[in-house]
């Protein structure tokens, strides 16, 4: 599944707290996804992403993202399987004269239905691999 968010922030915005998303996601495995940042922003619009308080993207927690006019892939192997299942982006933006704006894409692979316990067991050690025949 793609879960994607467009993220304006207004002139002046500062680091700290800056401007903060909440884009709720689904039980799953976060594989990756993309960011765009459209021309215009020339390194004045800043862009980090947060999973449960810590940085996931970029992975060095003293930087951001701050591009202008180029498409960013990035994947990742993250496991959301406990809530809430969503990731905080937060962007900030050094300019003094505009508003700048990006789109974030995040894909998630749903996760398979849970199986009990007896389930797990059960099927390996099973000649028929669970099935009986009645």
């Amino acid at each position: 599944m793609d879960f994607l968010a467009y993220i304006s922030t207004p002139k002046n915005t500062p680091e700290i707290p800056g401007q903060v998303l909440k884009l709720h996601l689904t039980r799953g495995r976060l594989t990756g996804g993309f960011l765009y940042f459209p021309s215009g922003s020339a390194g004045t619009l800043h862009f980090v992403a947060r999973l449960g308080g810590t940085q996931i993207l970029p992975f060095s927690t003293d930087q951001s993202y701050r591009l202008d006019d180029c498409v960013i892939p990035f994947s990742l192997g993250i496991d959301l399987l406990e809530p809430p299942f969503s990731i905080d982006c937060v962007t900030w933006n050094d300019s003094n004269n505009h508003a700048h704006a990006l789109s974030v894409c995040f894909f998630v692979s749903p996760a398979a239905k849970k199986r009990s316990i007896i389930q797990v067991i059960k099927n390996p050690f099973s000649g028929t691999e669970g099935y009986q025949k009645s």
